[in-house]
Order: C-alpha cells, then sequence, then structure tokens
C-alpha cells in the first residue's frame, strides 16, 4: 500500500496537465502599433480604456507620460494596470509607449530634416542619446543610418 493511501491521500491528488508557454494564446503587437489578438484573452483593459489610453499616448507622445498617469486615465491601481495592459496588448505599457516614440521617429527622420536632437524630442525622448540608444535597440541602425537609407 502507497504511503499517500494510507494517509487518506490517495484519491485527492489529480495531475495538473499544463500547457506549453508557447501554445498560449497572446496577443501580438505589430510596428504599427496595432494589436492583432491570436485568440480570446481572458482579463485585460476594457477596448474604450484601451482606447482612452493609446490615445492620450498618440495625442502627447512629445510629452513626460508616466505609467502613473496611465493607470490613473484607466482608473486601476499601477500594479493592476501594468498587468491588464501587458495582458491585452502583449508588451509593458512602457515598453509600448517606447514603440510608439520610435515609430514617430522614423516618421520624422524619413519625412522631415529636422536635427536628430530636435527628432528626439519631438518624439519624447529625454535626449539624443537616450533616443539614439533606443532606436538602436529597436530597428537595429542607427538614426543616422536610417535616415541615408531612407528614400
Amino acid at each position: 500500500m502507497d504511503d499517500l493511501d494510507s494517509e487518506g491521500f490517495g484519491h485527492s491528488i489529480l495531475p495538473v496537465i499544463l500547457q506549453a508557454e508557447s501554445e498560449l494564446s497572446v496577443p501580438q503587437l505589430l510596428p504599427s502599433g496595432t494589436m492583432v489578438s491570436t485568440g480570446f484573452a481572458r482579463g485585460g483593459l476594457p477596448p474604450r480604456v484601451l482606447r482612452r489610453i493609446r490615445e492620450h499616448i498618440e495625442g502627447h507622445i512629445d510629452q513626460r507620460i508616466t505609467v502613473e498617469f496611465l493607470a490613473g486615465l484607466a482608473k486601476l491601481s499601477v500594479c493592476y494596470f501594468v498587468r491588464a495592459f501587458k495582458q491585452s496588448m502583449g508588451i509593458t505599457p512602457h515598453d509600448y509607449l517606447i514603440r510608439q516614440r520610435v515609430e514617430r521617429t522614423k516618421r520624422l527622420l524619413a519625412g522631415t530634416d529636422m536635427p536628430l536632437s530636435q527628432v528626439a524630442l519631438a518624439a519624447g525622448f529625454a535626449d539624443q542619446s537616450h533616443f539614439a540608444r533606443r532606436f538602436r535597440q529597436h530597428v537595429g541602425m542607427s538614426p543616422r543610418d536610417y535616415r541615408w537609407s531612407s528614400p
């Protein structure tokens, strides 16, 4: 007789089948900032709250935007907001903000002759160094090289 059976645990322990992380459905964010759901995601932010957050970011991208302020717009605590946003978008609010700023700089670099320092400020980066570091991280080349490679 098994030790667990003798203690009365024989039938109360059931095996748990876990799904591989690669099989779980997570919304994906396209470079354009459009969210594409790969299936039904429970939880997350309601669509109207998510739309309000995204519109605020787009309208104020050149300003300092904090996660605390975005949580306030959603009327949620910071901790819960970050989890719900990540559930909805697949990335954290900070990562989403950086990606939107990089997309803005790509448009400015391709469509204007603004100096890099002004491009950085117009997209809400604190300085040109921070801008160049994040741009290289997301695009894979320096802002100057991107500008020269754009048609």
